[in-house]
């Protein structure tokens, strides 16, 4: 029996179809993207428990003495008792949902871009990018939190007795001029763009090598096993730039006359000084940086969105 225009037309549209739904279960869902709040959510979470030992490494990498981890913290309990090791907290929780976010947020708009997405240089030159940018928020933020760490090593009539990081935000510019936020801004520049390119950028493309070569589902494994690689390169590249940033954003207006004379102080104690206070760096930042990327994805698979 010969068929007909409708049946021929039937026929199509039932091809069509089967065509169509065929090629949509062959299509891979895209991954979800983070909210722009994610990263300073998660780093600000993270800060309420490695603030201690942060504020241990802020003291060792100032100090006059040489003095170990544990003799540091026992220091901090002598003067100050435990609550001393919140000291700047409150400049950390701002650093963090300013200076992070943006951090966060330019490298995971950037790392989308089709010239970005499979070409690890690149990535690395905008998680240098985004540390650069974040760090112009993050500087005076920054300079307050190391300020007001180390306020207690000073006798009573050097203590600058900042109450709180918006009391130093007014009485800076007030004594000093405004230029005194950016005190050390070129070393923690430098430190943002070194750190975000270790931390940011190689977890980025650990995770990826991962997840290709081992078949690793974008899960827990995966991201623990990645934060751990990522965080055990940025402390150690970082860390140089991190002591002189402490040096020079703790030190006296005119203390150090350059870049170079603070460079040349904090190699007083040898070709490691820069070094000083990696222990509690690594201490810090290794289960630091693997809890900020677990809570960073959590919210990212949880409350993420999908790219149209």
């Amino acid at each position: 029996m010969p068929h007909t225009d409708k049946d021929l037309g039937d026929n199509y549209r039932t091809v069509h179809h089967i065509v169509l739904e065929a090629s949509e279960e062959c299509i891979e869902p895209s991954e979800p993207r983070a909210r722009w709040w994610s990263g300073g959510v998660a780093s600000t979470s993270v800060a309420c428990f490695v603030a201690p030992i942060d504020l241990v490494k802020s003291h060792m990498q100032t100090q006059v003495k040489k003095k170990g981890m544990v003799e540091t913290a026992a220091k901090v309990i002598r003067l100050r008792g435990f609550m001393g090791f919140y000291d700047g907290f409150s400049a950390t929780a701002l650093r963090q949902m300013t200076c992070t976010n943006i951090r966060f947020g330019i490298y995971e708009a950037g790392r989308y871009a089709e010239p970005i997405r499979d070409n690890n240089f690149a990535k690395l030159a905008l998680a240098g990018f985004a540390g650069a940018v974040g760090s112009i928020c993050g500087i005076p933020t920054d300079l307050i939190n190391v300020r007001m760490q180390n306020d207690m090593k000073e006798s009573e009539a050097e203590r600058r007795n900042y109450r709180h990081v918006f009391d130093a935000l007014i009485r800076i510019p007030r004594e000093e001029g405004w230029r005194a936020f950016y005190a050390g801004g070129t070393a923690a520049a430098l430190k943002a763009s070194v750190g975000t390119c270790g931390q940011l950028a190689l977890y980025d493309i650990v995770k990826t090598e991962l997840s290709e070569t081992f078949d690793m589902e974008d899960g827990f494994v995966l991201h623990f096993d990645s934060s751990l690689i990522s965080s055990i390169f940025s402390s150690i590249i970082s860390h140089p730039f991190d002591v002189l940033k402490t040096l020079m954003m703790n030190a006296r207006p005119g203390e150090f006359r350059s870049l170079f004379h603070a460079c040349l102080y904090m190699m007083r104690f040898g070709i490691l000084s820069p070094f000083r206070g990696l222990a509690p760096t690594m201490l810090r930042k290794g289960p630091a940086t693997i809890s900020l990327f677990i809570i960073y994805e959590q919210l990212r698979l949880r409350f993420g969105y999908v790219e149209d």
